[in-house]
């Protein structure tokens, strides 16, 4: 897990080099978001080794299959399905948590992906479950400067309904795919090999120690994603029987608050702002949180985007999912 240790002597090394634009600029690289009228040109600029990721995934109400959804079409002809449901711990009760490096390497390998392979994640929805994928390839130790988020998918979509766009946006390597699939990959097997980064995922027994002694606030930051309601405990949680409410002094910072209403990520400028505004920095760790590990991650890109180091934004997997089935004590409500 990250210390608060770690974090000061991180934020001095970035201060102390604020001179060294080169070395800063490793401290400081922003997550990589591909807006759609640069695809093709991130396809050209790739040489061929861009692998496009559909990590579409629903909530639970929602009656989509996004396996379907991947067969009917894709971004193009060598997309791959990566299912965060079946990429997975199976062994636990709480859903999608994070699977064992083992498994992460027989998954991916199967699905034909390199350790060098450059990585364009996507989700049919907008900004959604494709940072939770990016956040499950950084910590299994995929080459960061090779994950790319694209912002978004349906815009990019919605491109090939203007002729005037299609000409000027797309070329023969990124128009969309459209001929009927039965497989998640078109690429032979791979031997991925990972490497796996404790640090940037927090336990429930992490959390709690921390919580219990008080340090959440004072030595951590703690971000909830989950809508406001569900936070102050006004509203129920979508998964019945689970209690609404929050961890004692995390802050609330609702995922959508960071989105366009198409659901793509908000400017670098405004979302700076929107950070600001409910006085998080980087003075201590961060660790990010939602109903079950998803949407916590699209905080996290966020805060990636307007370059938070991201050695120091872990993810509490579990989230309020296995929080409230395991310290409901713990729970407070604003109501």
């Amino acid at each position: 897990m990250i210390s608060s240790r770690t974090m000061s002597t991180n934020t001095v090394k970035r201060i102390s080099t604020l001179n060294t634009s080169k070395l800063f600029a490793v401290q400081s690289r922003n997550l990589s978001v591909i807006p759609p009228a640069q695809v093709a040109t991130f396809f050209k600029n790739n040489e061929g080794k861009t692998i496009p990721i559909d990590a579409s995934w629903y909530m639970p109400n929602v009656p989509i299959n996004p396996f379907h959804e991947f067969m009917k079409q894709r971004l193009n002809s060598d997309s791959i399905f990566f299912d965060i449901e079946k990429i997975r711990d199976t062994t636990s009760p709480y859903p999608h948590m994070l699977p064992s490096k083992e498994l992460f390497e027989k998954e991916v390998s199967e699905l034909g992906i390199k350790p060098d392979s450059s990585l364009l994640i996507y989700d049919q929805q907008g900004i959604f479950s494709a940072c939770r994928a990016a956040w499950m390839f950084e910590i299994f130790g995929h080459d960061s400067d090779k994950i790319n988020i694209l912002n978004t998918y349906p815009s990019y979509l919605q491109s090939f309904s203007d002729p005037n766009l299609v000409m000027k946006m797309h070329d023969a390597g990124s128009k969309s795919a459209t001929e009927l699939v039965t497989v998640p990959s078109p690429h032979p097997k791979s031997d991925y090999k990972a490497d796996f980064q404790k640090h940037k995922v927090v336990t429930f027994d992490e959390l709690k120690k921390l919580v219990t002694e008080d340090k959440i606030g004072s030595e951590y930051t703690l971000i909830d994603a989950r809508g406001t309601q569900r936070f102050t405990g006004e509203s129920p949680e979508p998964r019945a029987g689970l209690p609404s409410g929050h961890i004692k002094n995390a802050i609330n910072l609702p995922f959508t608050d960071l989105l366009t209403p198409n659901k793509q990520f908000l400017s670098y400028p405004t979302l700076l702002n929107v950070v600001k505004s409910k006085g998080i920095d980087e003075s201590k760790p961060i660790i990010v949180s939602c109903g079950t590990g998803v949407t916590a991650c699209v905080v996290r890109s966020a805060l990636q985007i307007i370059g938070f180091n991201s050695d120091n934004i872990a993810v509490y997997d579990g989230s309020w999912t296995e929080w409230a089935q395991r310290a409901p004590e713990l729970v407070v409500k604003d109501v």
